[in-house]
């Protein structure tokens, strides 16, 4: 296989297109983490945190977000190797963001249980 043959100028067009597609996903997945964070588990009214929170939520928002990169990259990779399909960024997007349900909630009773 002659070496870079498939990374050159037909397939930047795709990589670009790829990259704001997740861009895009990248607001819906803020608002999923937002409501995971803000709604009680259980019911009941809305919680908002607290100006001390603040920060650590800050510094979670940021890792959540560095974790997000692995959808395009990932979607990128399997685009250059030829599996190109809106069901690709469906099926990497919802996995990730079953992911980061989790952690959101470690991240959160992480800070708590140091605070307490």
């Amino acid at each position: 296989m002659n070496s870079g043959s498939h990374f050159g100028p037909g397939f930047l067009p795709v990589l670009r297109s790829t990259l704001i597609r997740w861009e895009r996903l990248r607001i819906l997945y803020n608002l999923i983490l937002i409501a995971i964070v803000v709604l009680p588990v259980g019911g009941g009214p809305v919680e908002l945190p607290e100006l001390a929170d603040l920060p650590i939520l800050a510094v979670g928002a940021v890792l959540a977000n560095l974790c997000y990169l692995a959808g395009p990259a990932a979607e990128s990779y399997l685009a250059w190797l030829g599996l190109r399909s809106r069901w690709v960024t469906l099926a990497l997007f919802s996995g990730g963001v079953l992911v980061s349900f989790p952690l959101v909630y470690m991240f959160g009773i992480a800070y708590v249980l140091s605070n307490s």
